[in-house]
Order: structure tokens, then C-alpha cells, then sequence
């Protein structure tokens, strides 16, 4: 597959392209310069005109939560801009009726703002089930699904972990889960902006997404979804201004609840992020999602390729091809076990990131085949 961007519309699109080899994705996309005039244009405008662009922000917000839905196969009232994908997901493990005795069901490994926010229910007398990853790195939706008992509540998973870089069968997690009558919640953070989403297909009740890794946009501004046949499946754990369904009314205090995804939202979203988030979007509707996901999976399988050829360990080589995600991760065995290997790196103009015992490398679409070449000549 040819790349999708000249090297002139690279530099022009993400200027950090200009001083190395930027793999690190998977911890912080660089912001495009699209993305980065939308939220310069909202921080002038306030400048200039302070609240008297009131009818364009609100505009911009409805506008981009529409797009967004669409962007993720989802409803409209199905989504909810929030502060970040943490705070997403504390709506998810919060706002499900909880009983003595409940029990949940997530990876070991997985990402912090789910396993914390779940242990953190062991005060309200629930039972957590963290279920460790296998000895190659993986994580397979069955060894969830084989967690399970009659007191499941909820399982909840990354799509893709920021760890390994495996990608969970998280359809098949959703359809198990729903023969059990058990909830399902997905944190698809290291999946949108990488690959195709679409929610409707993966019939999980919940998710939770932000724009700052794949899709290349501005912290901070999570996203949750949550399906609406599922809807009284959840409460808020606590309402704020915009809870309700005439937030402006501030002389009607016992209101009804927003409808959809709404009533989840506390307080106001920074507007600059839901500025860059909209141009994030159109920039990837532009490039084509399909293209970008498969340019993502081919420089994804030549970096394992490469690494492989050198005489490295990535994580994924006894995985199914499916598994395979966009990071990868490669054991720091003989030589990459240096201490300073990540200070070395930077040096010379290479982005990637070391976690433990592993070295993860994460390129997305803009990336090319030099930059890889850099990393390899680098190591």
C-alpha cells in the first residue's frame, strides 16, 4: 500500500514529523495543525468577541457530538462529551446498582482508569475478578467470559491494550456477555482513530473513547457511550448543571433528566477540544478510515516483521492475525534492557515508549517506512 500523505503534506499536517520519528502514539498523538487551528480559532474568537459567539460554540458542540456519534456507529443521544475517558468510565462503574456480593470481571493488566475505578468498588461489598493475561501476552475474550459467574454485574476491557498491543474479539465479548445477561463495557481509547468503529456491530452497553492518542487530537475530552436500550441500566452518581433537561432554566432546580447520554454530563467541556476533536475527525473522513486502518495494520505487521528479522521478541508472533493490534511490543531482552535505551532513543529524534519489561512502538497512518528504518538503525 502507498502512503497516504507526500512528504511536503506530512510535515504540513504534523509538524512533529519534521524533527524525527514520532512512534508514540499509543501514549500521545501529536495533534495535526488542522485540529490545532480549530482550537486556536475558538481561543481567538473568545479573545475578540468574548460570549457573543455563543451561537457558533453551541453550534460547534452539537455539531461535532453529531459527527461524533456517526463517526462511532452510534446514536446521537448515545454519546456524551465528558473531561476524559477516566471520568467516562467512573459514570459506568458508578452508576450501576450495585449489590453486597455483586461481581465484576476485567483483564489484570488493563488500563488503570478501568481496573482502579473497578477495585474501588470492592467498598460497596463487590467482587472484582482481574483475570491475568497468558504467558505469550494475550488476553482472549473466552478467558473473560470463563470469569463469569451468576453474580456478574458487568465485564469491561480495552479493545486494544496499551500494554500488549493485543486486540480483543470484543464482539464476541459483547455476544457472550449478552447470553448471560451480563453488561459489557468497552474502552475502545487505543482503538478510535486507528481502525473502524462501529458500535452497532459490537453491541457491547457501554463505551468509552478520547481524542488525544489515534485520533490525533487535543486533551483533554473523553467520550461516553452508552447504548440506548441500556439506558436504565445506569444512573449518575451524582447531577450537575447540564444533568437536566432545561439546563438553562436555573429557576427550575427538580428537573427531569437530560435525555440519552446527556444526563451524564456534570459541568461544561472545554470548548477548544471539541473544536480540535470536530477538524480530528474530518481529517481522517477526508483521508478515508478504511484506508487509514489499513495503512495502521500494514506498518503495524512490517514493524513485527522487522523486529523479528533482528532478532527482537514482539509479543504478538503466537497471536491470531486478528489479534494483532496497532502497538507493538517487543521484549527488552539482551541489548534493549539497557537502562538508558529510551534516553538514547530520544536522542536521536525516535518517539516510542518503554513500559517495564517491554519496548512499545506504536506508528499510525502519517508514519512511513523510513521512520521505522531510523528505529531499527537506531537499536
Amino acid at each position: 500500500m502507498s502512503e497516504l500523505l507526500s512528504e511536503t503534506e506530512r510535515h504540513e499536517l504534523f509538524p512533529v514529523t519534521r524533527a524525527g520519528a514520532y512512534l508514540n502514539n499509543a501514549w500521545r498523538g501529536p495533534i495535526s495543525s488542522r485540529a490545532a487551528a480549530a482550537a486556536k480559532g475558538y481561543i481567538d474568537g473568545l479573545s475578540a468577541s468574548g460570549v457573543n459567539n455563543w451561537d457558533e460554540w453551541e453550534a460547534t458542540w452539537y455539531g461535532a457530538k453529531k459527527e461524533f456519534a456517526a463517526f462511532v456507529g452510534a446514536g446521537e443521544s448515545e454519546v456524551q462529551f465528558l473531561a476524559n475517558a477516566s471520568d467516562a468510565f467512573t459514570r459506568i462503574a458508578l452508576g450501576i446498582d450495585w449489590k453486597p456480593g455483586d461481581h465484576c470481571v476485567a483483564p489484570r493488566d488493563d488500563y488503570p482508569g478501568v481496573t482502579r475505578a473497578l477495585l474501588d468498588l470492592r467498598r460497596r461489598g463487590v467482587e472484582v475478578t482481574l483475570v491475568p493475561p497468558r504467558e505469550d501476552g494475550s488476553m482472549p475474550a473466552e478467558d473473560l467470559v470463563a470469569a463469569i459467574t451468576d453474580r456478574t454485574k458487568l465485564v469491561a476491557a480495552s479493545w486494544v491494550d496499551f500494554r500488549s498491543g493485543y486486540r480483543m474479539d470484543v464482539h464476541a465479548l459483547a455476544r457472550e456477555c449478552g447470553k448471560r445477561n451480563v453488561l459489557c463495557a468497552i474502552d475502545a481509547v487505543q482503538a478510535i482513530g486507528a481502525m473502524p468503529v462501529d458500535m452497532e456491530k459490537v453491541g457491547c452497553q457501554f463505551a468509552t473513547f478520547a481524542s488525544r492518542k489515534f485520533l490525533n487530537g487535543l486533551d483533554s475530552i473523553g467520550v461516553l457511550y452508552v447504548r440506548e436500550f441500556a439506558l436504565d441500566r445506569l444512573t449518575p452518581h451524582t447531577l450537575g448543571t447540564y444533568s437536566v433537561e432545561s439546563p438553562f432554566d436555573f429557576n427550575w432546580l427538580e428537573q427531569p433528566l437530560a435525555p440519552g447520554a446527556a444526563r451524564f454530563q456534570v459541568g461544561a467541556t472545554s470548548l477548544p477540544q471539541v473544536y480540535a476533536l470536530r477538524e480530528a475527525m474530518n481529517l481522517q473522513n477526508d483521508i478515508g478510515r478504511e484506508k487509514i486502518g489499513a495503512r495502521v495494520t500494514e506498518l503495524a505487521n512490517e514493524l513485527r516483521e522487522r523486529a523479528v528479522k533482528a532478532g527482537y521478541e514482539p509479543l504478538a508472533e503466537s497471536w491470531p492475525e486478528p489479534r494483532r493490534g496497532q502497538i507493538v511490543s517487543i521484549r527488552r531482552t539482551g541489548k534493549l534492557a539497557a537502562e538508558d535505551l529510551l534516553a538514547l532513543l530520544k536522542g536521536q529524534g525516535i518517539a516510542v515508549s518503554v513500559r517495564g519489561s517491554i519496548l512499545r512502538v506504536s506508528p499510525h497512518w502519517y508514519n512511513t517506512s523510513r521512520d521505522l528504518e531510523r528505529l531499527f538503525a537506531a537499536l
